[in-house]
């Protein structure tokens, strides 16, 4: 009898020591590689920072590029775990070709048009501006969803000018040719212009000439504990300390 006691005793100590442990056991340390469009570089940063502050046990690994760049490495099997993509047909893509999950609406931007602040000024409205410089630098449209905005808007406003053109990889990248004035004009997002203080908005690019300039984020993790993580980060993204740096850096919260 006091032997089946014994083992009765011990038996259930050893499945309580195997409970309270599962219970206490710390959550294993987890890096989430996420590729973001070029635009969100600054506030992005921030709010990683601020965020692995406050989970310390996970890493935020960050990439910038153009969208369409992130679209293509992602269908391509590159081990990016999270995306934030500066266009619906970026991210349409992923998802229809089940590369992304849990994707949804999270921000808005305005494009405009910038000059270098030193240089000589193009007068006038959008189009007679457009029409006098002689290199006009936007995004790569294939690549850079600025770059399919600004192409929508022209073909909008009937200008054929892509003898002006001047190609880059993304906006920060038009950003630079109109600092270093490598090009007079430059279609870039509102919040890219707020970061330099070389050059100037000269013109608002009116809404209605160019599709919806939305930012949508995504799941593209296949280890589970990494979509957890990044499904947790992408709700982080839309929270009040979020929403508060992506404010500041001028982006409007899309609802």
């Amino acid at each position: 009898m006091i032997k089946k006691l014994l083992l009765f005793v011990s038996g259930f100590l050893i499945v309580s020591f195997g409970l309270l442990t599962s219970h206490t056991a710390p959550a294993q340390a987890v890096t989430i590689h996420y590729s973001a469009a070029a635009s969100l570089k600054d506030s992005l940063t921030e709010i990683a920072q601020q965020y692995q502050t406050k989970q310390p046990k996970v890493k935020i690994d960050l990439d910038f590029a153009g969208s369409g760049q992130i679209k293509q490495k992602v269908l391509s099997g590159a081990p990016i775990d999270g995306v934030l993509t500066a266009s619906k047909t970026d991210m349409q893509a992923l998802t229809q070709a089940d590369k992304a999950i849990n994707s949804k609406v999270l921000l808005k931007n305005d494009l405009v048009v910038i000059q270098n602040k030193q240089a000589r000024a193009l007068k006038g409205t959008l189009k007679q501006q457009l029409q006098a410089a002689n290199k006009i630098a936007l995004g790569e449209p294939k690549l850079v969803p600025a770059g399919r905005y600004a192409t929508e808007s022209l073909a909008s406003l009937k200008l054929q000018l892509t003898d002006k053109f001047v190609y880059a990889n993304d906006v920060r990248q038009v950003l630079a040719f109109v600092a270093s004035g490598n090009a007079e004009i430059g279609f870039v997002y509102r919040t890219d212009a707020r970061i330099s203080d070389q050059v100037r908005i000269s013109a608002k690019v009116p809404a209605k000439t160019h599709s919806p300039i939305r930012y949508y984020v995504g799941v593209s993790a296949t280890d589970a504990a990494k979509k957890r993580a990044t499904k947790k980060f992408n709700r982080y993204l839309a929270s009040r300390s979020a929403q508060k740096v992506f404010k500041q850096a001028g982006f409007k919260m899309a609802n």
